[in-house]
């Protein structure tokens, strides 16, 4: 939760192989396009790569599809470090597709978590743009 950290990436290469496989499979059984699965690769490689960079949810509790592992925070954690952090109307649509895939993964309707990455992109966004 709030100023979160997750270590699944720190797992050994066995394990990560076999996390991203179990991902993808459950994607696949989930429904999604093959161009949704793949975003989620190329976000799960980039964190395989730079495993202190992913944290979890901030803010809010995770709500993992697997074993310590919240895909949608994995894949708008990798939106942000790609610079969806940086421009409000970027962050916009990072929010509202990480919204979108929660709903489209059977997790509901988060209305709360898109109040609150609202709220605080009203500092964040400024933050970064001059900071990071």
């Amino acid at each position: 939760m709030l100023w979160s950290k997750n270590n699944t990436f720190n797992k050994s290469k066995l394990d990560l192989d076999n996390i991203y496989s179990n991902m993808s499979i459950l994607l696949h059984l989930k429904g999604r396009n093959e161009k949704d699965i793949k975003d989620y690769q190329i976000a799960f490689k980039y964190f395989r790569t730079f495993p202190f960079k992913f944290d979890g949810a901030t803010i809010v509790k995770d709500l993992n599809d697997l074993p310590n592992l919240d895909l949608d925070a994995m894949l708008h954690d990798f939106e942000y470090l790609k610079g969806a952090n940086k421009s409000f109307s970027k962050k916009y649509k990072a929010d509202i597709r990480y919204i979108k895939n929660m709903e489209k993964n059977g997790k509901g309707i988060r209305v709360v978590r898109f109040v609150l990455l609202t709220l605080v992109g009203i500092i964040f966004v400024p933050y970064c743009k001059i900071f990071r």
